[in-house]
């Protein structure tokens, strides 16, 4: 037969334990984002979150009863738990005072987990290891926490150093414990340096945790700050035992001049009169009033003790040792009775407490309400402004990805398309245009030549200095100015609308697509093109039998023909390079240079009509292979390029769409959560009377009222939370 408790903790893990697969994923997933992206400030949320979430469900399927134990520093926190646990568990939670929680439950050996703020763990079973451990830890510690300060940052453990310890949890065999199922909590000290996360510590238990024990010695119940924090516990917890730590060994001093023992040796409830009378704050004074502030004055390191000392089967007297020999410094029995006898009531209290319906009424109400916080808080950060920009950034990448295919089909279509043959067509419009503009080139060379042959008449030149040196040189230039009028036209056609339309009309859209200009790259290509023409020798031969020579009288009476009279005069008609006296050339040429000038022209004419129409094309056709190679060189970069953007933009889509199916299975789980919750509240809010006790406060949501219901007496409490 189950009992109510059992069977809500059952009902309970079903519903809630499944939120933990898609929250643990959903972390590490943001454990890997960028540090720049919006969804990296989620993480430290989300680990608070898991943390809760997990620290809530252990709680409720192992039915504990955790009993926080807050105060300053150095206030007996540590002695209180070893008297509770009838065990030395000081030398753990005092280790080195390192700013986590312990929690300490009962098993048969002795065992220590520390768990991150990563969420990884580390198991010891030795009490050295895990000292040496601690000792590490805070050190390392400190340090980060004085750079981040230094840079003027609030330090956050899950953003600034995620492998700093959270959490530590002993495992011992401490009979008390094992017989009330209970979980001690020790918590950072107050007001200490090291306070950086008190709230995000002690956040885990917003209705998580019944009760509460809070420490503080009588040298400090009069100040004011040490109940700064004490407002909150009272609107976290529905029990608080207030324990007064006495000093048994403090003395005051005597009328007569002598030390006797103080007043809170003698008389401590008067210390607590003093204190509700005198000191006591108005909140303290309400929930003192309605019962959930129990004050115990108790002298905890006499109780410890004796505790101890039981627990060992020793003597069950403080003022002795187990050979009953007095111990040093030992208080009067009396007082060391007084001692244990208030720590008993206040443990009987306690364990009355835990057993009693309030308590199940407050352990299911809490449950169920933190439950529902949670929950709502997942649901918040499900829809929360980085999750949105999450979609967004998934769309972008979507987009990507589907234009980086798109542009490597294009980029393959392009580096397939039949370029040389495009520009082919237009060769015969860079000839006609060169062509056209030749006559002024043909007017010079001319004009030059005219001049090169009037000099040669002047002249002792031999007439194949003429040809060689003169016309061929004439020629030469012109063969240059060609190659540049025709380099300057291809560039001129290439880079034009012209050439860009006939690409257009078959790979235009492509062209766009990539990004890629053929007409730019054409106009880098100036300077840059060598054609076979500028290797080649501009060879000019005229025969001298063109040439009238006027014969001699000599020449008439020794019978010599014209063509002995030119090799006489010329040289050889294959060389003629005899050197020919000026005044040879004004009595026998004379009549010979208008048709040496013919014919200089019509070479002249001929190199115009044939080879500036080759040259045009070599050069022409040189460009168009160069474009090409360079078009090609480029399709092959832009697709390297491409490639690699589409597998990063794949690679992040991927990424980005298996995080976005993790927020969206938590978030189904949290819709699923979030109605079985509610159900679950109102179930057992029929199934425990005490439960429905509690009224519902105007604007709450549903699962919020529902949960409300479970808190039973305490309704004044949550009234404020």
């Amino acid at each position: 037969m189950k009992t109510i408790l059992s069977q809500f903790c059952e009902d309970f893990d079903g519903r809630v334990r499944p939120l933990l697969e898609p929250l643990d994923a959903f972390a590490d997933d943001l454990a890997g984002v960028p540090a720049d992206s919006p969804l990296a400030g989620l993480l430290p949320q989300v680990v608070d979150v898991r943390h809760q979430l997990r620290t809530l469900v252990e709680k409720v399927a192992e039915q504990q009863a955790y009993v926080i134990i807050f105060g300053p520093l150095k206030s007996g926190k540590s002695t209180l738990m070893n008297a509770l646990a009838a065990a030395y568990v000081s030398e753990v939670t005092t280790l080195p005072a390192y700013p986590c929680m312990v929690y300490v439950t009962y098993a048969q050996r002795t065992a220590f987990t520390v768990t991150r703020y990563d969420g990884s763990e580390q198991w010891f079973e030795e009490l050295e290891n895990m000292r040496t451990l601690m000792a590490e830890a805070h050190g390392e510690l400190a340090g980060a926490i004085r750079e981040v300060e230094r840079h003027g940052e609030d330090f956050e453990p899950v953003r600034h150093m995620p492998r700093a310890l959270r959490r530590i949890d002993v495992r011992m065999p401490a009979e008390p414990l094992a017989d009330s199922g209970a979980v001690l909590v020790d918590t950072p000290g107050l007001y200490s340096r090291m306070k950086f996360g008190y709230d995000l510590m002690t956040r885990e238990f917003r209705d998580a945790a019944a009760s509460a024990i809070f420490v503080v010695k009588t040298d400090n119940l009069f100040l004011e700050q040490v109940f700064d924090e004490f407002a909150d516990l009272l609107r976290l917890f529905s029990r608080i035992f207030l324990i007064v730590n006495l000093d048994g060994t403090k003395q005051d001093l005597q009328p007569d001049g002598e030390l006797g023992p103080s007043l809170e040796r003698r008389d401590p409830q008067r210390i607590i009169e003093a204190f509700e009378r005198l000191a006591m704050n108005a909140d303290l004074r309400v929930a003192r009033e309605e019962g959930r502030l129990r004050i115990y004055p108790i002298d905890l390191l006499q109780a410890a003790h004796h505790r101890l000392r039981v627990a060992r089967g020793e003597a069950d007297h403080s003022g002795t040792d187990a050979g009953g020999r007095d111990l040093e410094g030992a208080v009067p029995d009396g007082e060391a009775e007084r001692a244990q006898t208030t720590f008993d009531a206040f443990t009987a209290d306690l364990t009355h407490y835990l057993n009693s319906t309030e308590y199940l009424a407050a352990f299911l109400g809490d449950s169920l309400r933190q439950a529902d916080f949670l929950v709502r808080g997942l649901r918040a950060l499900c829809t929360s402004e980085p999750v949105h920009e999450l979609n967004r950034s998934v769309e972008r990448w979507d987009e990507e990805a589907l234009q980086a295919r798109e542009r490597l089909e294009a980029l393959g279509r392009l580096q397939a398309f039949p370029w040389e043959d495009s520009f082919a067509r237009l060769r015969e419009d860079v000839v006609r245009i060169a062509r056209e503009q030749a006559g002024e080139l043909r007017r010079a060379a001319a004009e030059a030549s005219e001049s090169a042959l009037a000099r040669w008449y002047d002249g002792d030149a031999s007439f194949a200095s003429l040809l060689q040196d003169d016309i061929e040189g004439v020629l030469a230039g012109s063969r240059a100015a060609v190659i540049e009028r025709a380099r300057e036209v291809s560039l001129t056609v290439l880079s034009s609308d012209v050439a860009s339309a006939l690409v257009r009309r078959e790979a235009n859209a492509d062209l766009e697509r990539v990004g890629l200009s053929v007409a730019a790259i054409a106009r880098q290509l100036d300077g840059t093109v060598r054609t076979p023409a500028e290797r080649h020798s501009v060879a000019t031969r005229i025969p001298t039998r063109l040439i009238p020579v006027r014969r001699r009288l000599l020449d008439w009476l020794l019978l010599r023909g014209q063509a002995a009279v030119r090799r006489r005069v010329f040289g050889p008609e294959d060389a003629p390079t005899r050197p020919i006296a000026r005044v040879v050339k004004q009595r026998r040429l004379g009549a010979g240079r208008v048709a040496l000038s013919e014919a200089i022209r019509k070479r002249i004419d001929l190199f115009f009509a044939e080879t500036s129409n080759r040259i045009t094309g070599e050069v022409f056709g040189a460009h168009v292979a160069l474009l090409c190679r360079h078009v090609r060189e480029r399709l092959a970069v832009l697709r390297a390029e491409n490639e690699e953007r589409q597998s990063a933009a794949e690679r992040q889509q991927a990424r980005l769409r298996a995080v976005r199916e993790r927020v969206e299975g938590l978030a189904a789980g949290v819709g699923d959560a979030g109605p079985a919750i509610e159900a679950l509240a109102a179930t057992y809010a029929e199934a425990l009377p005490a439960l429905a006790k509690e009224r519902q406060t105007p604007g709450d949501a549903p699962a919020s009222r529902a949960a409300a219901a479970g808190a039973g007496a305490t309704g004044a409490r949550r009234r404020h939370h």
